[in-house]
């Protein structure tokens, strides 16, 4: 009796410790990129409203945003209903910001921020980047980061890596971060993910299996429960008064649940 009693005790203590996280990447796509895919019709002015309200309904704790302008940032942290950003990084209300700053020395065409956040009593990292779409530069990026995340991360708490990759999982980049870090997608014991993450605004003829957008977790201290692609999307009334089904991006938002231990 007195064992199955410090049991409860102890489950109880675990699970008011530990912390879920629900964390993701979205790849925005610029009103610049708008005119490259689609039909003309994918505006960011339509686009933005649902962007907010599927991100207002979902409710991730962290979110990391890449290609996107400042005015758009803007425009999404005014919507949001529970979200604060640091630099590209959004984050729920009901964290708290430790610090944040971008990673220096990164090759030309790759970007990445970070920022240390903490859920209850525990303290992780987040990098969000965004890499060039030149193979090698993207694998020269992948080793910079690599190394900040030992730099910054000095505590070895917690830390993920999300971001759009520029290449897919079969590009040098791709080992050079699971070397470290594990794929959510590879090793979530559930998932939800039909096609690739790269859309560009027409899945009938971007429908394959490469994957761009990661969402990469430290192999300790936390564990992967969920990984999922969010397919929201909306319709507009076309020309000849049919409606077409429209997507929120070039790619679609990717996500985890994990918890922080």
């Amino acid at each position: 009796m007195k064992k199955a009693i410090l049991f409860i005790i102890f489950m109880m203590a675990f699970c008011a410790y530990a912390q879920d996280l629900y964390i993701g990447s979205f790849y925005v796509t610029t009103p610049e990129e708008e005119s490259l895919y689609g039909d003309g019709n994918d505006k960011w002015a339509k686009r933005m409203p649902i962007i907010c309200d599927m991100f207002n309904f979902e409710q991730p704790d962290v979110l990391g945003l890449q290609s996107l302008t400042d005015s758009q940032r803007s425009q999404i942290v005014n919507r949001l209903t529970n979200h604060n950003a640091a630099g590209d990084i959004l984050y729920s209300k009901s964290l708290e910001l430790d610090t944040c700053g971008v990673v220096e020395e990164m090759p030309e065409g790759s970007t990445c921020c970070w920022a240390k956040l903490k859920k209850g009593e525990k303290s992780f990292y987040v990098f969000n980047f965004c890499f060039s779409t030149d193979a090698d530069v993207a694998a020269t990026s992948a080793t910079r980061l690599r190394s900040a995340t030992t730099e910054i991360n000095t505590e070895n708490l917690a830390c993920f890596v999300i971001g759009d990759l520029g290449v897919n999982e079969t590009k040098t980049a791709y080992t050079r971060l699971t070397a470290r870090f594990n794929d959510c997608y590879t090793r979530a014991t559930v998932v939800s993910a039909e096609y690739g993450t790269v859309n560009n605004f027409d899945l009938a003829t971007n429908h394959g299996s490469n994957r761009y957008d990661f969402v990469f977790a430290s192999k300790t201290k936390n564990t992967i429960k969920a990984y999922g692609q969010l397919q929201y999307g909306y319709y507009t009334q076309e020309s000849d008064g049919s409606y077409k089904r429209r997507l929120l991006s070039t790619h679609f938002p990717v996500m985890a649940k994990v918890t922080l231990q």
